[in-house]
């Protein structure tokens, strides 16, 4: 199993990424949300922050009703040469949040993203619900228009947050047993033999791995996609999940002895 479209679209725009708006008379061309925090609440709709005297707060002060704009969030893969989850794009209507789903809000952009201007909200930041009308994902060249209410119900990936590290700790502390793990999934002891496989993305449904040679062999590039039994909760059911495939073989339990 994969993450679906709806999932990987809410992993991207949950706010752990940066992201650009774009208003739709192109007058601002493009601000980066550096500069006017992002999050989700927990149907995927993106919150903005609005802090007083910056661009997006100015524009929305000299606007009546609701400012249709656009939110892109491209992935930022967490390794040199790993493959991109693409970028998701919402469309719709940005609206005050009213000031008695405030405080519900607040907590929701908390969950995503503790972001220390959520203390000044109601005073001198500004929280902005976009509502979608159109959302996107564009994956390997391909669009993809995405159902709302899948997007809506789907969960952003509980591992994207921490997959850096995770893929760093393999490779720095697990590659020997990773390998071992691979070799006898492929039957081939020589397996390897011109260079290690790299662990390059990791998701709550498995590990997608490089297993090409080493640069210069002139051999074509191979990938594959290691599923786990079961989707993943988070970082602790990951340990869980991981400990009998790393420790399959004997090497370990000379280590525990």
């Amino acid at each position: 199993m994969r993450p679906s479209a709806a999932e990987t679209a809410r992993t991207l725009a949950r706010g752990r990424l940066p992201g650009l708006v774009r208003f739709d008379d192109g007058l601002l061309g493009g601000l980066p949300v550096a500069g006017l925090q992002h999050a989700t609440d927990g149907l995927g709709r993106p919150l903005l922050l609005a802090p007083a005297g910056e661009e997006l707060a100015t524009r929305l002060a000299r606007t009546e009703g609701p400012v249709r704009l656009s939110l892109s969030v491209d992935d930022v893969p967490p390794r040199l040469g790993a493959p991109s989850l693409g970028r998701v794009r919402i469309v719709g209507d940005l609206h005050p949040v009213p000031p008695a789903e405030t405080r519900e809000a607040v907590l929701e952009y908390a969950v995503s993203s503790a972001d220390p201007d959520l203390f000044d909200v109601g005073d001198r930041v500004a929280i902005h619900r976009l509502e979608p009308s159109r959302i996107t994902l564009n994956r390997g060249g391909a669009t993809e228009i995405l159902d709302p209410a899948a997007y809506a119900a789907a969960e952003p990936d509980p591992l994207h947050e921490c997959e850096q590290d995770l893929l760093h700790d393999l490779a720095d502390h697990h590659l020997a047993q990773l390998e071992d793990y691979l070799r006898r999934l492929l039957d081939d002891p020589g397996a390897f033999a011109n260079g290690s496989p790299q662990a390059m993305r990791l998701d709550r449904y498995g590990i997608v791995l490089d297993l090409s040679p080493a640069a210069g062999s002139g051999e074509r590039r191979r990938w594959m996609r290691l599923e786990f039994a079961r989707p993943v909760a988070g970082q602790h059911d990951l340990a869980h999940l991981l400990h009998p495939i790393l420790c399959a073989h004997r090497r370990c339990d000379a280590e525990e002895e």
